[in-house]
């Protein structure tokens, strides 16, 4: 990767050198973030008839190719820390402009995968944050320490709303859209999904949604409104939807095909065979390493698991409040009471899942330390919480 003329090396390293958060309570300050550099691009990833393949019972499907998005990127650019946003049927990220190349040729070859392995399509595109400063649209990064071994990207501004709109608009679609022709190859080192789904221990696995109102001020009070109210709800170390004693990897005999799917690039075949008992062989050395607290190969039986809740991205911003939380029938009930009344005060737009269980999905670089997992709520958590948002704005 060659950085361009107007792209400096404190450009590419934007992200890596940004001020940790250390409080999640202050990703709804708009004074912790900072622009984006200007030659970098906004790349987004979404299932189109995400909601159709959801309500047919493919939302894993549908759920590991909004990861797949993100590790092919990222494994596309190795040397530059990027932000991103994982968003349950695709994904945000951002580049610098030195690995666009790169990049492109990822997202092809993950459509490609998402057609040969799935039947679905993925859309995908790339929007100069040049044009969207053009228009007075901000783009813009905080960076929250999530865990002593993983920091997450909070995003801001509302270039990135612009940026959505740009793909989904015929006429803008065609110029931002990355087209099938060229260079396509897509490394999905690191993708697994192994674990069984997390049980909800006190009743749902609630998947929210929270878009707030008005000037940048008065979101910044709002979005610092329900994070109270969430925090009175319900004590955030007793909501974590991922704990040690729900996690369990999948038996010899489940269900690998996700990951076999997407490593192999098709259904069936020889490869599909190959990744389907790679994974499970993984899975069972896994199990025994667990199970005996033990170490072998770089994997630490012991500490792994530890890691693995605390590695979890099941809070962040996007200019959406987005948060995956285990939560009581009580607690469900007072919670949406809550945002239905901040609603009719035309505070805020929202919406919420339930599920009885939380999926995870992981990109291991590293089972020591780096290694990330997204969570989402089983059978269609952010994806269907975004649809009942969605009617919300639109009877606005």
């Amino acid at each position: 990767m060659v950085l361009s003329q107007t792209e400096t090396q404190s450009d590419a390293s934007f992200f890596a050198e940004l001020p940790e958060l250390s409080d999640f309570a202050e990703v709804t300050d708009p004074k912790a973030y900072a622009d984006a550099p200007v030659s970098w691009q906004v790349v987004l990833t979404d299932v189109r008839g995400s909601t159709r393949a959801i309500e047919s019972g493919r939302y894993r499907d549908v759920n590991a190719l909004g990861v797949a998005s993100i590790v092919a990127v990222c494994n596309a650019l190795p040397n530059v820390e990027l932000p991103y946003v994982f968003g349950g049927d695709g994904a945000t990220l951002l580049i610098p402009r030195s690995g666009l190349a790169e990049a492109m040729s990822a997202l092809r070859g993950i459509s490609q995968v998402a057609k040969s392995a799935y039947d679905l399509e993925l859309r995908t595109g790339v929007v100069p944050i040049a044009d969207l400063a053009r228009e007075g649209h901000a783009i813009k990064v905080a960076r929250f320490r999530a865990s002593p071994h993983v920091c997450l990207a909070m995003f801001a501004g509302s270039g990135f709303a612009r940026a959505e709109s740009y793909l989904k608009d015929p006429e803008h679609a065609e110029r931002f859209s990355v087209h099938p022709e060229g260079d396509a190859e897509a490394n999905l080192e690191g993708f697994e999904c192994r674990w069984q789904p997390v049980a909800s221990r006190k009743g749902f696995i609630v998947s929210l949604l929270i878009q707030a109102r008005g000037t940048a001020d008065e979101k910044a009070e709002v979005y610092r409104r329900v994070l109270n109210a969430l925090e009175e709800l319900s004590d955030p170390s007793d909501s974590r939807p991922v704990t040690l004693s729900g996690l369990k990897l999948r038996a010899f005999g489940g269900d690998y095909s996700s990951e076999a799917r997407l490593r192999a690039g098709a259904a069936s075949g020889a490869k599909y065979d190959a990744a389907l008992d790679h994974a499970r062989k993984k899975a069972r050395i896994g199990r025994v390493l667990i199970g005996l607290g033990a170490s072998a190969g770089g994997f630490d039986g012991s500490a792994y698991p530890r890691e693995l809740v605390q590695n979890t991205d099941f809070r962040k911003f996007d200019e959406t409040l987005r948060m995956v939380l285990d939560l009581a029938e009580s607690e469900v009930q007072a919670l949406e009471g809550f945002l239905e009344e901040q609603r009719q005060a035309q505070r805020l737009f929202y919406g919420v899942h339930r599920a009885n269980a939380a999926l995870v999905t992981c990109f291991v670089r590293s089972y020591a330390g780096n290694h990330l997992h997204f969570v989402d709520g089983a059978n269609g958590g952010y994806a269907l919480a975004a649809k009942q948002l969605k009617a919300q704005i639109k009877a606005d």
